[in-house]
């Protein structure tokens, strides 16, 4: 018992006579294609994005915290050098000191490939 195969819009396999409708179902094929793939593309960013502000939102709320927190230790030494001194000295102690320890961090976080060539230079 021979069954004859058809396909869904009753179109035998071998008839290719219908061209434009071939092309265009693989250009619509194509079309969703990429659709779908700019979707999975902004997707996947938006969520990157989204990540990437919540961290940097974090590291701002924690450079403020530290920002406060040391203005207090320098408030803290400022009012402790004012037991001994007057206020313009113990300001003057309390800000060279800030300067020492700025200058001290920048060379030591500067690379190294800087560091020799500006000592050659001097």
């Amino acid at each position: 018992m021979a069954e004859k195969y058809t396909l869904a819009n009753d179109r035998t396999p071998t008839s290719y006579s219908d061209w434009p409708s071939l092309i265009e179902r693989a250009v619509d094929d194509v079309t969703r294609i990429l659709r779908s793939e700019a979707q999975m593309f902004q997707t996947s960013m938006g969520a990157a994005l989204e990540l990437q502000i919540s961290n940097t939102v974090a590291r701002l709320t924690i450079v403020a915290v530290m920002i406060c927190g040391a203005l207090c230790i320098l408030c803290a030494a400022i009012l402790l050098l004012h037991q001994w001194l007057p206020w313009w000295q113990a300001f003057g102690i309390v800000g060279l000191a800030t300067l020492v320890v700025g200058i001290v961090t920048d060379a030591a976080l500067r690379p190294q490939s800087k560091v020799k060539t500006k000592a050659l230079s001097v």
